[in-house]
């Protein structure tokens, strides 16, 4: 073999080599994953259903455009451009819509949240007037998300383009303190809230639950019902409706021959009732606070007073005595912010006796305020042979 064949064969065999190096390292390559970040807002229903809404799936539905801008907390103008986005209540129905009792949460990306109540969502005519359509935007003079620094942003856009601190207070329960903090940035998740359960009642083990709404429903009872203090003050009469505390137990199942009531109070506060005075028979007043044995009174469970939702100090669902005669029952009897009623069975005979050896005269519960509460204790009467 030549020196030249010799070269040949070299330079062949370097190049095989190279070219099954670069095959095995195209081999052991894997595919580079795609890192592109798609825009997208996560939809979750009052069922817990969730749906997520991409950027593309949003260009694809009827969009709104129009001019806007906003006023923060400082009353300072900010936001003036053209947004293009979809309505919230649109996006809403796509998580299975809302009741009017329900609201909405608008979340961002940092866990930073505004709520909004069905009339901000829905707008009627006099609202829509005021703040116009409730938009999520993902395009801001002309740049869309993500581009958009503030990406997805909820947005009120009346017709004059102006949505000021007087706008969102006259549009908004309760008020806020502007209107800019209420246009959430960066919207990661729009959910949707259920009214949240207002009672839990326990008859005998039956239990009910109930929305503010279930109760308002109910059939109603109105009435005139004040209280005398410890020290003497008499506070009312007030104006007050609610649903008959008696007729609301009695429609879930069938009451103990004999019971007790208990009611608590969202902060742990309780307060016990005899089933005489759950069926309307307690000493109480006069008018002018003079002691009464025995009156009839209509024990409520009332949400309003003197024409207007009981306040958050005392609601929103307060237990309260309604006379026809003016007269008063003491204010331990009155429990504030009700959460939760409990009707329990009191046995005939509290007492396990020895057979043949003692006998039961009497028998009865008696109530006693301690520490402003209302508790009852089983009062026995016992003869020994």
């Amino acid at each position: 073999m030549s020196s030249a064949q010799r070269r040949l064969y070299a330079i062949l065999a370097v190049t095989i080599i190279v070219a099954v190096g670069i095959g095995a390292a195209i081999v052991m390559v894997p595919n580079a994953p795609n890192l592109e970040v798609v825009p997208e807002v996560l939809l979750t229903g009052t069922d817990g259903t969730s749906v997520n809404v991409t950027l593309e799936d949003m260009t694809a539905m009827s969009t709104i455009t129009r001019n806007g801008s906003y006023q923060n907390s400082y009353g300072n103008v900010r936001g003036v451009g053209i947004y293009v986005g979809i309505l919230i209540s649109d996006l809403v129905e796509l998580a299975g819509g809302m009741l009017e009792d329900d609201s909405v949460m608008v979340i961002a990306s940092d866990g930073y949240n505004q709520s909004f109540e069905y009339s901000k969502v829905y707008p009627n005519a006099s609202i829509w007037g005021i703040q116009g359509d409730m938009i999520l935007a993902y395009e801001f003079n002309g740049t869309t998300v993500p581009e958009f620094e503030k990406g997805f942003q909820l947005m009120f856009l009346p017709e004059d383009g102006y949505y000021s601190n007087a706008d969102a207070n006259a549009t908004t329960d309760p008020d806020p303190y502007a209107a800019g903090p209420q246009l959430v940035s960066n919207v990661a998740e729009i959910r949707v809230i259920p009214e949240p359960i207002a009672l839990v009642v326990d008859v005998a083990g039956e239990i009910e639950e109930y929305t503010l709404t279930d109760i308002m429903e109910m059939t109603s009872i109105s009435g005139e019902g004040g209280y005398r203090r410890s020290t003497g003050t008499i506070n009312g009469p007030y104006s007050f409706t609610g649903v008959s505390l008696f007729a609301l137990i009695s429609g879930i199942a069938t009451l103990p021959s004999n019971y007790t009531l208990s009611a608590v109070a969202s902060d742990g506060w309780s307060s016990e009732y005899t089933k005489s005075v759950v069926e309307g028979t307690v000493n109480g007043y006069t008018p002018a606070g003079d002691p009464l044995d025995e009156i009839q009174c209509t024990m409520v469970l009332a949400y309003e007073m003197d024409g207007s939702p009981v306040g958050e100090e005392d609601g929103p669902l307060r237990i309260v005595f309604l006379n026809e005669d003016g007269n008063l029952t003491d204010s331990y009897r009155w429990v504030r912010q009700v959460v939760n009623l409990t009707i329990t069975e009191v046995p005939l005979s509290g007492l396990a006796l020895e057979e043949n050896s003692m006998t039961i005269i009497s028998e009865s519960l008696v109530e006693m305020q301690l520490c402003g509460q209302s508790k009852l204790f089983t009062y026995t009467v016992v003869r020994k042979f």
